[in-house]
């Protein structure tokens, strides 16, 4: 049998009898969407220039402004949001709830604490994959972080900021030795484990209910390692899928952006993942662009001055011709229809520093794509962009009721 000719309901056959199979995802034939839900979230800290990313006109045939031209022909399979946000302040410090909606600050006061949509999506996904979470970074976090992804616990999770890292850890094998002390690790790692919560549990009964809601709290963070040690440790020996593609070298944000597109996409194609991030830090090299090298952060801080807006406006154009590309290879792969591509930014204006009106725009996924979705707006308040979130997560499981500070679930894009 070939994998091309064959069809949805397989047989086997021998002596005279013929047995009906189920379907194997293995046999998929080219031209069938594999339909497993997933997510990548791609964002920036300096927000976006909004003549630049935000269409004029509502609706599918909305003309797209000069930094969105590379989408063109992927209209009808993304949509740009206007007027949503989390309602938050803060400047630099409220672009770290861009995932979330929440600031750390309150995560205590939540059910879910301030766990970012690609660890909470990641949850609903353990097991199934070699990396429940990819956290990406296209380079270092010197010059202005994203601090992009948060545990229920409230734990920051760093991004892997180098290229040839990210492929080694998707596609070379550990040897047999690094295998084995890999393995061992887990097992002292889970055997101390079980020794501290054994211990906290018979502590609990003497504290008072003040220090029992804060033994709780140590206690769901000390489940969460437990249980990513016990998805690791089952992949420890499994062999990680061979691809056509050549060892990266590091370099340059601009250099590994598109690498790093590249790996995330092959990533998401060979089931080594389903849930990635990628940022695109502040120290983005502004010379890759063609600019002097004032700094990303120096663009940002234009203060409507014509040379530095259409600085930033050149910085904002590479970031999204790079996505549009990603986009597009998804697509190419059949991916697109089940892959959820998140973009922006937890700060609206970089130069104002507020986070207002944030720069989303989201591709794929199966949802129906309008171009240009400007939601309603009442007294300066927004539709709350964790109502997006709410509908982005019920792709993965349609029984989940709340995300961060959702409202209900974004039904429908058009207004």
């Amino acid at each position: 049998m070939t994998i091309t000719n064959l069809k949805r309901r397989h047989f086997v056959r021998g002596s005279g009898a013929c047995l009906a199979l189920p379907f194997f995802e293995t046999f998929a034939r080219a031209d069938e969407p594999d339909a497993t839900p997933r997510f990548v979230a791609v964002a920036n800290p300096f927000g976006m220039i909004a003549d630049a990313f935000f269409p004029t006109e509502a609706g599918l045939d909305a003309p797209l402004p000069e930094n969105l031209r590379a989408f063109e022909s992927l209209r009808g399979k993304f949509t740009v949001f206007s007027n949503i946000d989390h309602g938050i302040s803060g400047g630099h410090s409220g672009t770290h709830a861009f995932l979330s909606g929440v600031r750390t600050q309150e995560a205590a006061t939540m059910p879910n604490g301030n766990v970012t949509l690609d660890q909470f999506l990641g949850e609903a996904n353990a097991g199934k994959t070699r990396f429940p979470v990819l956290n990406t970074s296209a380079g270092s976090n010197n010059g202005g972080a994203c601090e992009l992804s948060w545990t229920r616990s409230g734990v920051l999770v760093p991004a892997i900021q180098k290229v040839s890292e990210v492929f080694k850890l998707l596609f070379v094998d550990d040897s047999a030795e690094q295998a084995r002390s890999r393995s061992d690790r887990y097992d002292r790692q889970g055997s101390i484990l079980d020794a501290v919560m054994t211990e906290a549990q018979s502590m609990n009964r003497r504290l008072s209910r003040r220090d029992q809601a804060k033994l709780d709290q140590y206690l769901t963070s000390v489940r969460e390692v437990e249980t990513a040690i016990q998805q690791e440790q089952a992949w420890v020996h499994r062999p990680r899928p061979e691809i056509d593609y050549a060892e990266p070298k590091d370099g340059t944000i601009t250099e590994q952006l598109p690498i790093l597109f590249d790996l995330v996409a092959l990533a998401l194609e060979t089931n080594s993942t389903h849930v990635a991030t990628v940022e695109i830090p502040g120290a983005f090299d502004t010379a890759g662009v063609g600019l002097e090298p004032k700094g990303y952060h120096a663009y940002s801080h234009h203060g409507k001055d014509p040379t530095l807006m259409e600085g930033q406006r050149t910085i904002e154009r590479y970031q999204l011709e790079k996505l549009a590309g990603f986009i597009s290879r998804l697509d190419e792969l059949g991916l697109l229809s089940s892959t959820q591509v998140l973009f922006g930014s937890g700060m609206g204006d970089g130069s104002a520093h507020n986070n207002s009106n944030l720069p989303v725009l989201l591709a794929g996924g199966g949802h129906s794509h309008t171009t240009h979705a400007v939601m309603p707006e009442e007294k300066g308040k927004r539709v709350p962009l964790s109502n997006l979130y709410l509908k982005m997560a019920q792709q993965f499981d349609p029984r989940t009721e709340s995300f961060g500070h959702s409202t209900g679930s974004l039904d429908s894009f058009e207004v």
